[in-house]
């Protein structure tokens, strides 16, 4: 029995599940900074050439400067924090949030980039039939 597409709900929902978009499963990491070459489950390749990896950075540097900082920036604007202290959780905010978000920044980037092309799937692959001017 041929698996059903993959529609992109089931990709925006695994993505943030941090779930093969393939086929769903969890399991993408080997450690926390360790992404497998391959889901367990489904042998989906989960990177696709040399620079791939760029969309996670990009999604980390977002979650970083658009999540974390302008909330340390409010604070010192309402007059929450110090100046000082302000630059010194931003530069830790820039070190810290990165590392903390790293499996969650690769998922985004996954569902991402499948959401705009799924049917780049596996899941998703429609078999051409054979049709009599084919013959």
């Amino acid at each position: 029995m041929k698996t059903p597409p993959v529609s992109r709900r089931d990709i925006l929902m695994r993505g943030l599940r941090v779930r093969c978009p393939n086929c769903g499963q969890p399991g993408l990491f080997r450690h926390w900074f360790r992404l497998r070459p391959r889901c367990l489950q489904c042998g989906f390749k989960l990177t696709r050439s040399d620079g791939f990896f760029l969309g996670a950075m990009v999604w980390n540097y977002g979650l970083t400067v658009f999540g974390v900082l302008p909330f340390i920036l409010l604070a010192t604007i309402l007059g929450w924090l110090s100046v000082t202290s302000c630059i010194v959780l931003c530069i830790a905010a820039g070190f810290i949030i990165p590392c903390i978000t790293y499996p969650f920044a690769w998922s985004l980037w996954l569902m991402s980039y499948y959401l705009t092309l799924p049917h780049e799937l596996p899941a998703n692959e429609t078999e051409l039939i054979p049709t009599d001017e084919d013959e």
